[in-house]
């Protein structure tokens, strides 16, 4: 970690870059004396001072602090960086992070997709969060609201492995309605940012952001975009590192379609509809899903079967011939039992597992 001395001492990124690419240890940097370094890598004086400075910064004090906030700091010449995100155009050259780091080396796919997803983009979301997880899939996403939360969300309900890329410092958690979700993942997954502690979650930081979870990822699954969202900025990412696009085909009417559909329609994208098109796309083996042991009465079976599609009470009552009043105590004893999910405009549908 005593790469970590330049970050410390306030080098630019760009400097440290420079110095990676061409010492293999830190220790390396200093067979050199300065006059050569100055003339080799057309350092000013002050950067010559600011390098040999930071061999008199406190490291261990500094890896304490981490340490007891039980963050822990990698860097890019780390062997235990990730491999994937080492191999993109600009890796990070530091990540802070709490929980394994070694799940970013297995199967991983990222998804992403809209803050503010329809009701079948929440149900294709989970279906196929909770199909890849089945097969040993590491879930990648950012930890926003709507589709993220939801990938995250799925993940862990089902005992899987996800790594949430966050756009702040560690100790700066955002968006606060997802405190829940940061720190289990923390906990049980890998919670992960390039960005130094109080780094606040300003808006350019999460482009940056966008790239590690590309980087991170074999391949990027867009649930659900507006005709500008920012997913689409992670799919141009991702296709400019040669990582494969999937997207989600939806409703031609749905604003939340448009970029989704615009993927697809320029060949950006693969189509897809279920996690298998992504395991067989990667010849990953595919792990079928339990059968749902159905325990339901017979009017109970009979709402199940005609709830594959959304239907209002008005139009359950025509096709089952069930009274009102018994319909709605039906239905909410199965919504409790988790066999539909009541949606907007006074809807059911059947809940996929």
């Amino acid at each position: 970690m005593e790469w970590y001395r330049l970050r410390i001492i306030g080098l630019k990124d760009s400097i440290i870059a420079k110095l990676m690419l061409h010492f293999e240890k830190y220790n390396d940097i200093f067979l050199l004396d300065k006059e050569l370094l100055k003339l080799y890598f057309k350092f000013d004086d002050e950067t010559i001072s600011l390098i040999y400075q930071s061999k008199k910064t406190n490291l261990e004090k500094e890896l304490t602090f981490f340490k007891e906030k039980n963050i822990n700091i990698i860097s890019l010449k780390d062997k235990n960086y990730p491999i994937n995100l080492k191999n993109i155009s600009h890796p990070p050259l530091f990540l802070y992070y709490k929980g394994d780091i070694s799940i970013a080396n297995e199967k991983t796919i990222g998804i992403v997709g809209t803050r503010r997803p329809t009701t079948y983009g929440k149900r294709v979301c989970e279906k196929i969060t909770t199909d890849l997880v089945k097969s040993q899939v590491t879930i990648v996403s950012g930890l926003a609201l709507g589709i993220d939360a939801i990938s995250h969300k799925t993940t862990l309900e089902n005992n899987g492995k996800t790594i949430a890329v966050v756009g702040s410092g560690l100790d700066i958690i955002y968006p606060r309605e997802n405190k829940r979700y940061w720190e289990e993942i923390g906990e049980k997954g890998l919670l992960i940012s390039e960005f130094p502690l109080g780094t606040e979650p300003l808006s350019y930081n999460f482009p940056m952001r966008n790239r590690i979870i590309v980087g991170l990822s074999k391949g990027i699954v867009v649930v659900e975009s507006k005709e500008k969202g920012g997913s689409l900025i992670t799919a141009s990412l991702a296709l400019e590192e040669g990582r494969d696009v999937f997207a989600i085909p939806g409703d031609i009417y749905s604003p939340v379609s448009t970029g989704t559909n615009n993927l697809i329609k320029n060949s950006e994208a693969k189509l897809i509809t279920s996690s298998e098109d992504i395991l067989k796309e990667f010849n990953w083996p595919i792990k079928e899903s339990n059968k749902i042991n159905l325990n339901l009465s017979e009017d109970e079976l009979k709402i199940y079967n005609i709830l594959e599609k959304e239907k209002s009470l008005d139009e359950l009552i025509i096709i089952t011939g069930i009274k009102a009043k018994i319909l709605l105590a039906i239905l909410m004893e199965m919504e409790i039992n988790g066999y539909i999910l009541s949606i907007s405009g006074g809807k059911y549908i059947r809940k996929i597992k």
